[in-house]
């Protein structure tokens, strides 16, 4: 199980794995509430069988869970063969804890069982007590009876006390929690030489053959997808609200009504640094954030340049900007952000603030007051309000009128003269560009990509704000682009090879070189000294290298490196340990509670990972019906 969130750590799957195992073992543990002697084997533990059914059950229960935990999940993603696999895995691993506490004797009696129910906080009432009738109720929204609720969860009560004995072996040592905090705790220092690519890019020379024969060997690079050209009517509060007629006094009516709500809002144009870090960081890693921009702070407020201090150590989105966010106003950023934002004046940074993100620094570009707008200043805005609110309730009946049209065999251009509308040519695009453009979901997108040339889709399409009717009018099949139009791409690409290829040759020089005193006696005015970085391989100013990070931790610092490393940034260092920092012993005697709690939860994590693979190793596991997990 450990292994497949490692795999899916970024993806779907993960963000509900934990619910996904609440669900199964709460509501479908051993499923022992289903009559299920005559349904089809999916799969057998040695002796023990989970049908067809049983599996099909928690299945529903675990992507109905999942539903109301994440209305974002689609029905795609809860057919995909991992996530059966993990529903399957849930039901597995329940068979053999079963198994195991049969052959160790351990059991639980229905007054324990009884207890543990009315533990439950979901079954509580206001006073913080079991009421049966909240019990009931939350058994028959899942659709299940007492009886079988009981039996599943005495066998997860059992199967918890498995676990339970399992996780008791994995408790931390307080030596060994310090050997983990030093570890985690210590920092390094490098000496390092850097050597740019931008260095030898006016010496490169690429010549044609070179660049037709990149394009020959990469010519997958430079396809231009599938695309398509649709013609298409909108029916939407703004596309219709061009047709609506709007009277002056119904502008002056709507200014004298809403006076109070038509002010310039206050707004700042402002930029920021920012050191990500998140509430599951262990303590090292939030204390090196901090420390990271508590420095950029003082190089800011030093007068540096904000901007270039952003593109140089800023980790967010808009680190290529210089940390510009342009103007927003309230209710724009998270609460933490908006309220140093706009407590800053003009011109100046603000001091650091944490977020969920991590930590930030603010510099204010400028400052609008809120102040009131004239009539005159609103008017346009102000008449497409009462527009749209006009084409909001003949939406209905246009969308009716137009598709009677479309049933009886009109082409869109006809239904949009006749019905006094505009039909609408898209220019060609591909099916990734369709969401965006029009606001709609990629499963839209893929129907459009699907309908014949020259044919209509017979329903509305759900778009943001309304509907579209719509025609394909060409597809254009995918094909490369022409040389010349990538021509220069090319050049930059090849010309980025060869620089990088000499920095490098370079960095090997004077690797090279640094082996003899007189080498290093040469070289000495190029060393720099780097800011202290932990194990994660930040180096400040360098950018993220965790290969160099872990050779320079296993050095002994007497040599230099025996190789040279490429940086975020491109240019390639070649370095050397300068100095070991120790994890703070005044951090070891406050925290010291949390880290051996930390520890310990971590061992037992293992322990009975360890213990679920062996039973795994040792068991008959069959599946006898793959085919309904695909």
């Amino acid at each position: 199980m450990l292994d497949i969130m490692r795999e899916n750590a970024s993806g779907w799957i993960v963000k509900i794995l934990f619910a996904i195992i609440i669900i199964v073992f709460v509501f479908a543990f051993g499923m022992s509430g289903l009559d299920t002697s005559n349904d089809p084997v999916l799969a057998t533990v040695n002796d023990r069988i989970i049908t067809r059914a049983e599996f099909e059950d928690a299945f529903q229960r675990a992507a109905e869970g999942l539903r109301k935990a994440n209305p974002n999940v689609t029905s795609a993603q809860l057919q995909d063969p991992q996530f059966k696999q993990l529903v399957l895995n849930e039901l597995i691993n329940s068979r053999l804890l079963l198994e195991e506490a049969e052959r160790l004797g351990i059991s639980a009696s229905d007054e324990e069982v009884f207890a543990a129910i009315t533990r439950q906080s979901i079954f509580w009432n206001a006073e913080d007590k079991f009421d049966r009738n909240i019990y009931q109720a939350a058994l028959r929204s899942i659709r299940m009876t007492p009886a079988q609720f009981e039996a599943n969860f005495r066998n997860e009560y059992i199967a918890g006390k498995v676990k339970d004995m399992v996780r008791s072996t994995g408790n931390a040592t307080e030596e060994q929690t310090r050997e983990l905090y030093n570890w985690v705790g210590e920092e390094v220092t490098i000496d390092y030489i850097e050597t740019s690519p931008r260095q030898f890019v006016d010496a490169i020379d690429v010549t044609d053959e070179e660049i037709r024969q990149f394009y020959t060997e990469n010519e997958s690079r430079f396809m231009v997808p599938e695309q398509a050209s649709i013609r298409y009517l909108t029916f939407t509060p703004k596309a219709l609200a061009t047709y609506q007629e709007v009277t002056d006094e119904e502008i002056k009516a709507y200014y004298d009504a809403n006076a109070d709500n038509l002010v310039q809002r206050e707004e700042v144009n402002a930029r920021h640094i920012l050191v990500m870090t998140k509430d599951s960081d262990t303590e090292s890693v939030q204390k090196e954030a901090r420390n990271k921009i508590d420095r950029i702070y003082k190089k800011a407020k030093a007068g540096e340049d904000f901007a270039e201090l952003a593109k140089t150590y800023s980790e967010g989105p808009s680190a290529s900007n210089g940390g510009a966010l342009g103007w927003f106003g309230r209710g724009a950023m998270v609460p933490e952000f908006e309220e140093a934002a706009f407590a800053t004046p003009k011109g100046e940074v603000s001091e650091p603030i944490k977020t969920q993100f991590g930590w930030h620094i603010i510099y204010v570009d400028d400052r609008k007051d809120p102040e009131s707008k004239s009539l005159e200043y609103v008017k346009d805005q102000i008449a497409q309000a009462i527009a749209e609110e006009k084409a909001a309730e003949v939406i209905s009946d246009m969308l009716d009128q137009s598709m009677d049209r479309l049933v009886s065999g009109m082409d869109l251009e006809a239904i949009a003269d006749e019905l006094g509308l505009l039909a609408v040519t898209s220019r060609p695009m591909p099916e990734s560009s369709l969401p965006q453009a029009f606001g709609m979901t990629p499963e839209a997108a893929q129907v459009i990509m699907a309908i014949p040339a020259g044919e209509a889709h017979q329903t509305p399409l759900a778009i943001d704000g309304g509907y579209m009717l719509l025609e394909k009018v060409e597809d254009i099949p995918a094909a490369p682009m022409e040389l010349d139009q990538v021509k220069q791409v090319i050049i930059n690409a090849i010309t980025t090879e060869k620089a990088t290829e000499k920095a490098k040759a370079a960095a090997d020089e004077i690797l090279a070189k640094l082996s003899s005193p007189e080498g290093a006696k040469e070289l000495a005015d190029r060393i720099k000294t780097s800011e202290q970085f932990s194990r994660q391989g930040v180096v400040p100013g360098l950018g993220r290298n965790v290969k160099l990070a872990k050779a320079v931790f296993d050095s002994d610092g007497t040599t230099w490196l025996s190789e040279s490393y490429v940086m975020p940034s491109g240019s390639i260092i070649v370095a050397k340990l300068h100095e070991r920092i120790a994890a703070p012993e005044e951090m070891w005697e406050q925290q010291k509670d949390t880290w051996i709690e930390q520890a310990s939860r971590n061992y037992q994590t293992e322990a009975l990972t360890a213990f679920m693979t062996d039973l795994r190793k040792e068991a008959n596991i069959v599946i006898a019906r793959p085919d309904l997990l695909n």
